[in-house]
Order: structure tokens, then C-alpha cells, then sequence
């Protein structure tokens, strides 16, 4: 039996032992068991906040009693009293399906390692705390190809005070936007959010116009280098954030300008929305400017078994092509959850891209694109533990090019098992010698 089948049929005998074993509450760090709190006790299904989870995250990862005592450094600053760390990875069968004008269909089928993960994260202190994402290794589905990074996804210090009933945190270091919906920490689906990973370089089908380090432009996905500040009501819900960031998408910045973000929003126990603003003076390098503006809103209505999310955002480029035209782009998607069970969820969403004319031939150029994008996603995840699910997700996509009249289409699924852990009681292991896991 080839090494291959050898890992799938072990991967699978775990995740059959786990469906038929009864499940016992294992709370997972990082947070879980720093304060001894079942996983569910913040999220839907993991990674997936819940309002608890969005409560705690506005006191600035503060308001719950640690089980396990931190240790006191000073008057103001500690350290968790566990190791606060914590592993994620996934393992799992990938499916693409590619259909491309002028040539013959493709289909591409990989076991692949998806991704390993590392979190850090606590409390130093009344007043400050610290949260880091590391993922050094992930799979691209459609080669198998094993990559390395380098760069953290998060890594962020925050402090947190509640001056007049107010909830006030301000964070500094590499975080996501606040956008309507997790870009990626907290992401469900397994498929990233359409508009959010979106550029103008990636509707044209052609790179920026730079020539400096950074070869991208403004990726509202990626988590950006800044400072952020944030102020909530809890009275009547009024949530503020405004914040700094070099625009870079993790990477370093290719000019001296700086970007800025605001977000205006609501918080209720049934619903929030909210409305996005960023705005950057020059998201390429020097010698080539291209101001750029995202705006739009966001409402996210939720009961104890269903949650509808929407975001609508609109693009503008001031000069993506080096030629000195414009583009706007719009776009946006809307995604339903359902909790048949405490630990089955199902899962729905519709994502919309779309662009009017954009030439720049006159000027010089040679980009003339009409481009509409579209995805269905749909897919279930099993919990077999709180720390511990199975994965079903399937997309069907479309790329229609209006000018050349051409349409790719193309299908990717996954099946996967996903868990998170502390590195010293991994899933599992503890219930199958007859306990649960070391406190």
C-alpha cells in the first residue's frame, strides 16, 4: 500500500472514531483554557465568533477570570500563567475542476496537508494583551505544492480601558480591517470572500505598474501594518473605529504615505451593521500614484440557530494601469448559516463582482475590460469535537470577460478534517485513554 493511502485511511479511522465516540466538553486554547470556558461558550463553530466571542474581543481579550493565574510581573503587567499557544492545521482532499475557453477542460484531484497554524495570545495584565497568528506552511489546492511563509498573518498588542461606560481599545502592530466580516481569522467557509480578496490588477488580468519590492496593490483580505482605535457603547450599541495602516498587505511599504480607515457601526443582540470607509493616497510605489477608495456597508442579522451576513462595497482606482484612467468596481456577498444540531452547520453564500468599461487605449495603454465575476459556495462542517470538525465545502465559479466575449468556468471542492489544540493535549488522544484533558 502506497505511503499516500496509508495517511488517508489513518486520517480517516481517526475521524470515524471521533463521529462514533460521545463527545465530551474539551475547552482549546488558546483563551479556552486560559479562563477553563467550553469552545462554544465564544464561537458558533470554530473559528466562527459568536455575540459572547465579539463581547469579549471588545473588552480587549479582558472581562473573564482566568482559571490558571497569571503570572504578576508588576503593578500593571503579567503574563498567562499556561503556555498560550496553541496549533490549528487541516488535512483533507482537494478537488478543481477548470473549464477555459479555447482549451480542454481540466480536472485536478490532491490529498494535501492544507495548512499548519500557530496562535498565541492572553492577557498582560489589567490593561493590555497581545495576540500572533504564524501559519508557516499551506498547500495550494490546485498543484499540491507544499509553501512557506515568512510573515506573520497577525501580530498585534492592544490596549484596553473603559473610561464613561465606554468599551476603548486601541491596537497597534499587523491586524485585520474592520470590515463587515472576517477577512480570514474568523472565517468559516473555507473560500475566502470575493470582494475582499478583489484588486483593479486582478479584474485588468495584468500586474500593478510598479517596480519597487512590493509587486500588489491594496488587498482588503490582508491583514495591513498600522494602529487602530476603537470605542464601543454597550448601552445602545454605537461601535467606532478609525485607524492607520501602511496599506502594504503585510508586506514593506514601497512609499511614505499612510492609509486611512473608518468604520461606523451598530451592535445589537439580533443584528449589527455598519458602514466601511478606507481611503489610501498612494497604494503602488514611488513614480507611479494610484490613490485608492473602498466604501460600503455591512448587516449581519443572527437568532440562536440561523445568521445572515451581507457586505456591499465599491472600489475606485484612481490609476491602475500607469496611463492616468480610472476604475470603479463593485460588488459584494451574501451568506447564510443554519445549526441543525449543536455541532452540524450548514452553510450558503453568493458572491458578485463586476466592473463597467474600462479602456486606457487612448492614453497609451492597452487594457480595454468589461469583467464580471460570480461564486455559489455551499458546504456542511461536523463537529466531532469542540476542537475537532469535518469539512465539506464545494464553489462553482464563473469569470465572464464582456469585451472578448469569454467565459472560464470552474468548480473546486474539499473535504477536510480541522483542528485546533494545545500542544500538549492534541484531539482525541485524551478521551481514547479514558480522560479528558490536563488542566
Amino acid at each position: 500500500m502506497r505511503t499516500e493511502a496509508r495517511i488517508r485511511w489513518a486520517l480517516l479511522g481517526w475521524a470515524v472514531t471521533g463521529l462514533w465516540t460521545p463527545a465530551r466538553v474539551a475547552a482549546i486554547p488558546v483563551f479556552a483554557r486560559i479562563y477553563d470556558k467550553p469552545c462554544h461558550a465564544c464561537h458558533t463553530v470554530y473559528p466562527q465568533l459568536n455575540p459572547a466571542g465579539e463581547a469579549f474581543r471588545a473588552h480587549g481579550l479582558h472581562g473573564l477570570t482566568p482559571a490558571i493565574e497569571p503570572f504578576e510581573l508588576g503593578p500593571y503587567f503579567g503574563v498567562p500563567g499556561t503556555l498560550p499557544l496553541a496549533l490549528s492545521f487541516a488535512v483533507g482532499e482537494d478537488l478543481t475542476h477548470t473549464e477555459l475557453p479555447g482549451k480542454s477542460d481540466s480536472t485536478v484531484t490532491h490529498f494535501n496537508f492544507e495548512f499548519l497554524s500557530l496562535l498565541a495570545g492572553g492577557e498582560l495584565g489589567p490593561y493590555l494583551s497581545f495576540l500572533a497568528d504564524y501559519a508557516p506552511l499551506f498547500t495550494n489546492p490546485q498543484t499540491g505544492d507544499i509553501q512557506t511563509v515568512t510573515r506573520p498573518g497577525l501580530a498585534w498588542l492592544e490596549a484596553h480601558a473603559e473610561p464613561n461606560g465606554w468599551l476603548g481599545n486601541l491596537t497597534a502592530g499587523l491586524f485585520e480591517l474592520p470590515l463587515g466580516e472576517s477577512p480570514r481569522v474568523h472565517r468559516l467557509t473555507v473560500r475566502p470572500y470575493l470582494i475582499y480578496g478583489v484588486t483593479a490588477s486582478s479584474l485588468l488580468s495584468r500586474p500593478p505598474p510598479v517596480t519597487d519590492r512590493r509587486t500588489d496593490s491594496l488587498v482588503l483580505a490582508s491583514a495591513q501594518i498600522g494602529g487602530e482605535a476603537r470605542a464601543l457603547d454597550p448601552d445602545n450599541g454605537l461601535d467606532l473605529v478609525g485607524g492607520v495602516t501602511t496599506g502594504s498587505n503585510n508586506r514593506i511599504d514601497n512609499n511614505d504615505s499612510a492609509d486611512l480607515f473608518v468604520r461606523v457601526g451598530q451592535t445589537l443582540p439580533t443584528h449589527r451593521a455598519g458602514l466601511f470607509l478606507y481611503y489610501g493616497p498612494d497604494t503602488l510605489s514611488d513614480g507611479v500614484n494610484d490613490q485608492v477608495l473602498r466604501l460600503g456597508p455591512d448587516l449581519e442579522l443572527f437568532s440562536r440557530r440561523t445568521r445572515l451576513a451581507t457586505q456591499f462595497l465599491a472600489g475606485w482606482d484612481s490609476n491602475p494601469t500607469g496611463q492616468h484612467d480610472s476604475l470603479w468596481y463593485y460588488g459584494g456577498f451574501a451568506q447564510g448559516d443554519y445549526r441543525f444540531t449543536p455541532a452540524l452547520i450548514a452553510l450558503l453564500r453568493l458572491d458578485y463582482v463586476g466592473m463597467p468599461d474600462f479602456d486606457d487605449r487612448p492614453d497609451g495603454g492597452s487594457s480595454h475590460v468589461r469583467r464580471r465575476l460570480w461564486e455559489v459556495t455551499g458546504g456542511a462542517q461536523y463537529l466531532i469535537e469542540e476542537n475537532l470538525k469535518v469539512v465539506a465545502e464545494v464553489t462553482y465559479a464563473g469569470n465572464h470577460e464582456a469585451v472578448s466575449d469569454t467565459t472560464a468556468k470552474g468548480l473546486t471542492a474539499t473535504l477536510r478534517v480541522a483542528t485546533a489544540f494545545w500542544p500538549l493535549t492534541p484531539p482525541l488522544v485524551g478521551r481514547w485513554f479514558g480522560k479528558g484533558p490536563p488542566r
